[in-house]
């Protein structure tokens, strides 16, 4: 028997033992009155603050009458109850009772021993090799929900010179706030022939009036990072550009866009909302070479955005960044959807692509190797967003602390929380994120305290694969790697 087929036989045979094994643990156990399938839908609605009917159906991948007549089930048998929100009382959700919760943990608790006693016999070397080997299986299922758009050996993060996007290679560093993307490393991937991307968020917090003029203090700090970043680049020498990542929904967004334009950043990266009036802005203060970088997370998202600049403005972007579920800090999905947006991860590439044909289109999250790249290139990628990596590296603006918190961390500590308004973020778990209690925070104040160095009680943000980071890089060693 050949590899392929032996590998197909053994995860069958995997599967459907597992299965058969459940089903005697559950009839064994106190939940013997539920089904697989009834105990697979609590392990969905999960330990929480409850889920709405539509988010289940959505994870479970069935249609709302199917789960309805499921739901209507484990309200009888005591497992599930319904309740209404106090804001809206037209909303509906469901969520676990205490025997729902116990029967959750308990099933919990039995596949961790299952998996821990198979891994009993396997030793630690094979059991890292498996891990691998399973890692790259994962990967490439889910790269068949798609139908590739270019060939791997053509992979190439080269020159991108589109409109007013001029850059030698095709590598754009993270915009990650609070105090993380600053000048020193803006300006060294920049000098690299990269984008160094400067984050406004909240750029001034070490500046003495940031708590009694924040305003101020963030456009004076915006001024010094970016005239920091110029220094060490060099861009017409170098070929790369400086960006300044302003969210949407930052508060005097326009004179945040006047102060990076006048101070010679090369790009405006825009976030948290459909920058809808950006065009406009750059319009009336004469800002006609500057490239405009919408940071997306859908196909919707991208559509929205063309039509309403070229309709008002007659105006593209000069590039699209699409940031998917697998990035860092707070994400442009809901929690519901973000298992359905990791499967969709490449058709998400291929299907913005297709769309927005000859503008480049970059990708961000989830990308930690040379590897992950090409893999995104192949469904339509023409750049690369790294965040994880430009971390960890001797440039970087982050406290020592900051970057041995990703350094030290293992997979599970990487953990999704709720901002104050609701969505969710990738962190690192510690003991400000166990001491959380739903989302009643000050979330700058949280990420000031982790900038500042203080990685315990503070919010330390981080892209979901932070934990294979096991060592301090240069900027020019991350270029290598990728280019």
């Amino acid at each position: 028997m050949d590899d392929a087929k032996k590998i197909n036989e053994v995860m069958v045979s995997l599967f459907n033992i597992v299965l058969k094994i459940e089903e005697k643990a559950i009839k064994e156990s106190t939940i013997h009155d539920l089904s697989i399938t009834e105990m697979h839908t609590l392990d969905v609605i999960g330990i929480g603050n409850g889920r709405t009917m539509s988010e289940v159906a959505q994870r479970l991948q069935i249609n709302l009458s199917t789960l309805t007549t499921a739901i209507n089930k484990l309200v009888k048998k005591g497992y599930v109850e319904r309740f209404r929100i106090p804001s809206d009382r037209r909303i509906v959700k469901i969520k676990l009772t205490k025997e729902g919760i116990d029967a959750v943990k308990e099933h919990e608790a039995f596949h961790d021993e299952l998996i821990r006693k198979a891994l009993g016999k396997v030793s630690d070397e094979e059991i890292k090799s498996l891990i691998v080997s399973l890692d790259n299986i994962d990967t490439f299922m889910h790269m068949q929900m798609a139908k590739p758009i270019r060939d791997e050996r053509d992979y190439s993060l080269g020159i991108i010179d589109f409109q007013n996007l001029h850059i030698k290679k095709a590598l754009f560093q993270g915009g990650m706030g609070v105090g993380i993307s600053l000048g020193g490393l803006a300006g060294a991937v920049a000098k690299e022939g990269g984008m160094g991307i400067i984050s406004g968020s909240s750029i001034g917090f070490d500046e003495e009036d940031f708590e009694t003029d924040p305003q101020k203090a963030n456009r004076r700090a915006l001024k010094k990072e970016i005239k920091k970043a110029l220094a060490i680049a060099d861009t017409e020498k170098n070929r790369g550009m400086i960006g300044v990542n302003i969210p949407y929904n930052t508060e005097d967004y326009r004179e945040y866009v006047k102060t990076a334009v006048s101070e010679g950043a090369g790009a405006l990266i825009t976030g948290a909302g459909l920058p809808m009036t950006l065009p406009g802005i750059c319009e009336r203060e004469g800002y006609e070479n500057i490239a405009l970088i919408p940071v997306i997370s859908s196909l919707r998202a991208a559509r929205v955005i063309i039509k309403n600049w070229q309709k008002k403005h007659r105006k593209r972007p000069d590039a699209f960044i699409f940031e998917s579920a697998m990035a860092g800090g707070q994400l442009g999905f809901k929690e519901s959807e973000l298992l359905r947006a990791r499967e969709l991860y490449y058709k998400t590439i291929t299907d913005i692509k297709t769309e927005i044909e000859d503008i480049p289109l970059i990708v961000a999250g989830g990308i930690f190797s040379r590897e992950d790249a090409r893999n995104a290139y192949v469904y339509g990628a023409d750049g690369i967003q790294l965040g994880t990596r430009f971390v960890t590296t001797k440039e970087c603006d982050a406290k020592e602390s900051y970057k041995q918190a990703y350094i030290n961390c293992k997979e599970e500590d990487i953990i999704i929380i709720m901002n104050p308004q609701g969505a969710p973020c990738r962190a690192l778990a510690n003991k400000f994120t166990k001491n959380l209690r739903g989302t009643d925070y000050d979330i700058t104040e949280a990420l000031v305290k982790a900038a500042k160095g203080d990685v315990k009680n503070g919010l330390v943000f981080c892209g979901s694969k932070a934990y294979k980071a096991k060592k301090i890089d240069t900027v020019a060693d991350i270029f290598k790697e990728f280019i």
